[in-house]
């Protein structure tokens, strides 16, 4: 009886371990694992992304050209507490990356990659233990990111060309979007407004062909029963008449003659019954606002969501071109600026220039000037004024 007690004891003993352990173990994140040292696989087509959605959709080429350039003409400035600092080398080399592009250059790519893709890879080059002395972008469907041990990326691979080259964890600045379904890659804007890109797509090519087949909806020419058919000869003649004749651009408008017997009966719906101009528009709207780009700034018919161009040119500013300079200046100062040996450096767009944000900057100016509880010397520190 006391073995059998004993033996019940050493049961439970085993079971209250084995929860407690397990209580432990999920307080600890998981991750999907694939394997310490594997190159994690793309989860999307980055090829389809750039040709479908960019390439051959003039909505998202102009937001990703609009977002891009503006982010690209914001200066970054270097600080050390409050202190400015004019001259360092990483602000050289933010000027001029590598022999091949500026630095406007350069940051317009990488916020190009970043919205088509989700992803952008940049590289820094220059020797062990050292400060770099080159930045290179790397094009997201080249590069996969590399599994470490701890769940956490190791490094990226990149093959180019049936070649591939492994670099380490902390020379590629891997800018990413938030993925809820993806631990290691971003989710692009495309991939959240690819529906409206295809809608928007069959909407172009879907009129194209209506131009090049005249105008019109197809149709097609039949007799009535008991009239004496085509012969093969008379088919061929009449199909070689109506496409010469009634097809084409150029011959948009131009009346049908039909004799012997034949009828003309249209098929499919009008452009009037499809709707396809506000379904078009629609589209459109959906995919500026994936991009965070105003309708207005594209040009869209009946966009009127801000009463006037400058309100749209301001809220593409503070809505999406501000907050992701200053994620930019983030990730570099993150990464790049302690490759310098400086850790007390901090890199941040000044947009003192901004033409869109000069409203703004007004407003704050009188709002502080007019303050009567500040002194002169208060008010000067707000405003960044130096001196007496």
């Amino acid at each position: 009886m006391a073995s059998f007690s004993g033996f019940w004891d050493k049961l439970l003993r085993n079971r209250n371990e084995q929860a407690n352990h397990e209580v432990k173990a999920t307080t600890r994140p998981v991750f999907a694992r694939v394997g310490p040292g594997q190159a994690v696989a793309t989860p999307r087509r980055y090829d389809s992304l750039s040709e479908e959605g960019y390439r051959q959709n003039v909505i998202a080429y102009r937001a990703v050209g609009l977002v891009a350039r503006a982010c690209a003409s914001v200066p970054f400035a270097l600080y050390r507490s409050d202190t400015r600092i004019d001259e360092h080398d990483v602000l050289s080399l933010l000027a001029r990356p590598n022999p091949r592009v500026r630095g406007e250059n350069f940051l317009y790519n990488f916020v190009g990659y970043h919205l088509i893709a989700g992803n952008a890879y940049a590289l820094a080059v220059g020797p062990d233990g050292r400060a770099p002395k080159e930045l290179w972008l790397m094009r997201p469907d080249t590069v996969q990111v590399v599994e470490g041990a701890d769940g956490l990326p190791a490094g990226f691979e990149q093959n180019v060309a049936g070649r591939k080259q492994r670099y380490g964890a902390k020379s590629v600045l891997h800018w990413k979007t938030f993925n809820p379904l993806s631990d290691w890659y971003g989710m692009a804007p495309l991939e959240a407004a690819a529906m409206s890109v295809d809608a928007f797509n069959e909407g172009s090519r879907w009129n194209l062909a209506l131009i090049q087949n005249g105008g019109s909806p197809s149709g097609v020419l039949y007799q009535e029963a008991g009239e004496a058919p085509l012969t093969e000869e008379q088919f061929n003649a009449l199909k070689g008449e109506v496409e010469r004749r009634y097809t084409g651009g150029k011959n948009a408008g131009r009346p049908l003659l039909l004799e012997g017997g034949l009828k003309w009966e249209a098929m499919g719906m009008s452009p009037r019954d499809m709707d396809w101009a506000s379904a078009k528009n629609m589209s459109a709207r959906e995919i500026a606002t994936a991009f965070g780009v105003p309708p207005q700034m594209l040009g869209l018919p009946d966009a009127a969501t801000y009463s006037n161009y400058t309100e749209a040119r301001q809220s593409l500013w503070e809505d999406t071109v501000v907050p992701m300079c200053l994620e930019i200046a983030s990730e570099l100062t993150n990464w790049l600026v302690p490759m310098f040996g400086d850790a007390g450096l901090c890199l941040k767009p000044d947009f003192e220039d901004v033409p869109a944000l000069e409203a703004k900057r007004t407003a704050r100016f009188d709002r502080i000037a007019n303050a009567a509880f500040l002194s002169d010397a208060e008010k000067r520190k707000m405003l960044g004024i130096k001196g007496d």
